[in-house]
């Protein structure tokens, strides 16, 4: 038998072939190593195409998103129609989507109502989806589209059984964040006629995460516009009461055929979330109660605790208006889920919302967006300034402004102007802007850190690269372009030598020489998959790596592997032989199972 394992940390030398599915998958998506999301397949999935091991077969494509494809699927065992969600294989190789897709799973798992689309399975492998309740019927939108808006009674039924949703989703500790008529489906259903379904978790917050395992990162703002909250906006801590906020614009819209906002871009929107009152819906359509428009304005309020404080709050609420407005067969049928109704308490006078310093360049653009009206004169435009960090020097037509970003200047002559930010450790940003005569334009630039060009070289030439773990394009000697304001690990890998690991600190500027030393004894690699997640054991010995595994470097020549679970159970040895710089890929059974493949 050949020797143990190698010590080192290994990489495969080269790309394998697209990589089947684990027969049984793996547990959670999130967990995948980095280098098996790198191999995954590039193709995008098409009605007819059979995935997660032969179990279901794609009927009919119903959209894409940022994340990825959402289909029809045959449950082929049973027989049943699902809706799967594919995560974009390239997605995969991004840690954070990949934490974004697992929380989205355990989101839709955590909650069971019959207002929530139903969550049945997260199948890891290639491809990744989420198997769901396909849920039939049409959208919000495209009934708003189709009438504009509802009358009292329609919108109030909807609105209490989508209230019925979200209180289970807040008692599964979970902030859904995206709250709109497109996450909401009617379907047909033969005792009401009509059941509102929540879908769409792929923003949700789960409160039971410590702060490191949220998603969303400081100065990033997710949601949409037209329904999110000040708090959202200014990207705070939100709660309950955020969805609270977000209900109150759907039911604005299903009463008054619009949002509570609008405007000619997000920008604008986003703003009066944070600084306007909303005209009462009554203004508008006086045949609206004025006991529901009320409860609209006081869900809409800015601040959180002048708002309803829970979804209980408003479903008591709303009880009471649908036992004045809805039909009364409706009524009769929700009597026993209605709550003593308490008097609403007056809405509040809201104190202006202080925007707290740590709202993003985007989000201080809003505010100043919010004033173009006001600040556009009849002898020129106006133009608003933002970047991201905030803080950058701004030139205009190379003249240097008084202000850093964010900034604006009135009374600019039409035309293009040239607009320059510069920043210490970052690389300065040259865009050139069109500002109409009493007209507005505004930028937000990103201003990437400053970085340098650092030559690689190898002794001998020819090695692979890789940078903070990414392969490098190309092989040495080459030149890197990297972050000036951090440090990174440089690996250097070529066959027949022993692959050398070197730190590059921020002050390193020379060219970088790395002598490679010959390999002491021939080496191969091997990647183990199996149906469910377990240990590879080696020549007898533990290896640390668990299915599915990047390439393991073993000495070339024969070896046994075999696969060991939880309870300590292995399975009966394979044996295989690797040659030199090969990298020899095995499908195998768990412990337990029968066998699933052959190397």
């Amino acid at each position: 038998m050949g020797e143990s394992v190698d010590e080192k940390e290994g990489t495969t030398e080269v790309e394998p072939k697209r990589l089947p599915s684990p027969p049984g998958g793996v547990s959670r998506v999130d967990t995948l190593p980095e280098e098996f999301c790198k191999f995954l397949s590039r193709r995008p999935l098409l009605s007819g195409d059979v995935v997660g091991n032969s179990r279901f077969k794609l009927l009919q494509e119903l959209g894409q998103g940022a994340m990825g494809q959402v289909f029809t699927a045959e449950n082929q065992a049973i027989g049943r129609v699902v809706a799967v969600k594919v995560l974009k294989p390239e997605l995969l190789a991004d840690a954070s989507f990949r934490r974004r897709f697992q929380h989205e799973a355990m989101a839709i798992a955590a909650v069971e109502h019959r207002n929530v689309v139903r969550f049945f399975d997260l199948v890891v492998g290639d491809p990744t989806f989420l198997v769901m309740e396909y849920a039939r019927g049409p959208t919000l939108t495209a009934v708003l589209k189709e009438h504009k808006k509802l009358d009292v009674a329609r919108a109030v039924n909807i609105a209490t059984r989508l209230g019925w949703a979200l209180d289970a989703v807040h008692q599964a500790g979970i902030v859904h964040r995206d709250i709109k008529p497109g996450n909401v489906i009617l379907s047909p259903d033969p005792e009401l006629g009509e059941e509102p379904k929540l879908i769409d978790f792929g923003l949700a917050k789960l409160a039971t995460l410590p702060p490191e395992e949220q998603l969303t990162r400081a100065g990033q703002v997710v949601g949409t516009p037209h329904y999110m909250s000040p708090e959202q906006i200014a990207n705070k801590d939100i709660d309950a009461r955020s969805d609270v906020y977000s209900f109150g614009c759907l039911l604005y819209h299903l009463l008054a055929g619009r949002p509570p906002f609008a405007g000619d871009d997000d920008m604008q929107v986003l703003y009066q979330q944070i600084h306007h009152d909303p005209e009462p819906i009554r203004h508008r359509l006086p045949e609206v109660p004025l006991e529901l428009d009320a409860i609209v304005m006081h869900a809409l309020a800015k601040a959180p605790l002048a708002r309803f404080q829970s979804m209980r709050e408003v479903l008591a609420a709303l009880a009471s208006v649908e036992r004045r407005h809805a039909a009364p067969e409706l009524a009769a049928a929700r009597s026993e889920s209605t709550e003593v109704v308490r008097p609403l308490p007056t809405p509040p006078r809201r104190a202006p919302l202080v925007v707290a310093l740590g709202l993003t360049a985007a989000a201080l653009a809003l505010a100043v967006a919010g004033w173009w009206p006001r600040l556009a004169t009849r002898n020129g435009g106006l133009l608003i300034v933002t970047s991201r960090p905030q803080g950058a020097a701004v030139a205009l037509d190379g003249k240097r402004l008084a202000e850093p970003t964010p900034t604006a200047v009135r009374g600019l002559s039409p035309g293009v102007h040239r607009v320059r930010l510069e920043q210490p450790g970052r690389e300065p940003v040259e865009q050139l802007v069109d500002v109409t005569a009493r007209g507005s334009a505004a930028l937000d630039v990103p201003l990437p850190p400053a970085s340098r060009a650092l030559q690689i070289t190898s002794v001998p030439s020819g090695a692979t690269v890789f940078l903070d773990g990414s392969q490098v394009p190309g092989e040495t000697p080459l030149m890197l372009s990297i972050a000036d304001d951090d440090f990174h690990e440089l690996r250097l890998e070529k066959l027949g030598f022993e692959p050398e690991k070197q730190g590059l600190s921020p002050e390193e500027r020379g060219p970088v020489v790395v002598s490679l030393a010959p390999e002491q004894r021939p080496r191969g690699r091997v990647w183990v998959d199996s149906n469910s997640s377990a240990e590879v054991v080696i020549d007898g010995k533990d290896t640390s790596y668990n299915t599915p595994t990047i390439g393991i470097a073993v000495s070339a020549g024969e070896h046994q592997i075999a696969l060991r679970d939880s309870t300590g159970q292995t399975t009966a040895p394979t044996n295989i032989t690797v040659r030199r710089g090969e990298t020899l890929h095995l499908t195998l059974s768990a412990p337990g199972a029968c066998k699933s493949a052959a190397p």
